[in-house]
Parts: C-alpha cells; structure tokens; sequence
C-alpha cells in the first residue's frame, strides 16, 4: 500500500502522529492502522465523525482531554450544544485487533462516504480517515492554494 511522511514520533508528551498511507476496507468493514500509528495509538481508540466528511480517530487519552474541554464550553450557545451532541453521539469506543485492524461502523463511513479505498492520515494528536478519492481531490485543492495558506497562518 502507497506510504509517505516520516515515521511517527513522541516530542514531549505530545503524541505526533504524521504521514499518510493507502489501504483497503475488508468485507468486515475494518482496515489495518499502519505499523507507525498503532504504538501511540495504544489497543483502544476512539470513532468518530470528523469535521470534513472523515472519520477522526482519537488514542484515549487524548479523547478525554477533549472531553474536557467540551465540558468547559458554554451550554448555552446552541452551536456549543449541536456540536457537542453530534460529535459525541456519533462517538464509538473501538478495539484494534491483533492484526493491527480497526472495524469502521457503517454510520461513520457513510458520513464520511467512504467506499472501499482508504487514505489514513496523521495529524499530531488524531489520525483521520477518508475516501482515497476525496482525500487526493482535497488535497488537490488545498496545494493549489498553499503559500497563501501559509501566509494567513502565524506563529509557526
């Protein structure tokens, strides 16, 4: 399976979680986590909706730091209260297996319309999972733009 980015990394106590890889969904449903994830991933992880039509996986540990901070938003602002309802309903506790594989309940693959070809990405603390084909047009799309990009964020 296609592979890029630099091998996954601790710095401090911040888990770094880097690089992307192409796999395949089983006819179970599940897909195998690169070798370079699972180690700070741990044995259990958290599914859920991510914000750009994937699936965001999150270690533990760092699920309940969001957790924590959801806690410490505002319930009366309705947008607070949509979000937090949303992301944690759609939320399931799974289990990586032996083979390093991780079952994606059908819920979250038609939110994030994922078919068979995957894309896993790594980002610092979560890894993300979309169609291949979605990835590589948004991907696309955002290279088409990225000095300007670059230039509207600071203090990197």
């Amino acid at each position: 399976m296609g592979q890029s980015g630099i091998k996954s990394h601790k710095v401090g106590e911040i888990f770094m979680l880097v690089g992307s890889y192409d796999h395949k969904l089983d006819n179970k449903g599940r897909t195998v986590l690169p070798a370079r994830f699972r180690g700070e991933l741990g044995d259990t992880v958290v599914a859920t909706i991510g914000i750009d039509r994937c699936i965001a996986i999150y270690p533990a540990a760092r699920w309940n730091e969001l957790i924590v901070k959801l806690k410490d938003l505002s319930q009366f602002k309705k947008k607070t209260r949509d979000f937090r309802r949303v992301l944690l309903s759609k939320a399931i506790e799974q289990d990586i297996d032996g083979a390093g594989r991780i079952n994606l309940p059908q819920k979250l693959r038609e939110y994030a319309e994922i078919n068979q070809d995957v894309t896993l990405i790594g980002l610092e603390d979560r890894v993300e999972i979309w169609d291949t084909k979605k990835w590589e047009d948004h991907s696309k799309e955002v290279l088409t733009d990225f000095s300007e990009l670059a230039e509207d964020l600071e203090g990197i």
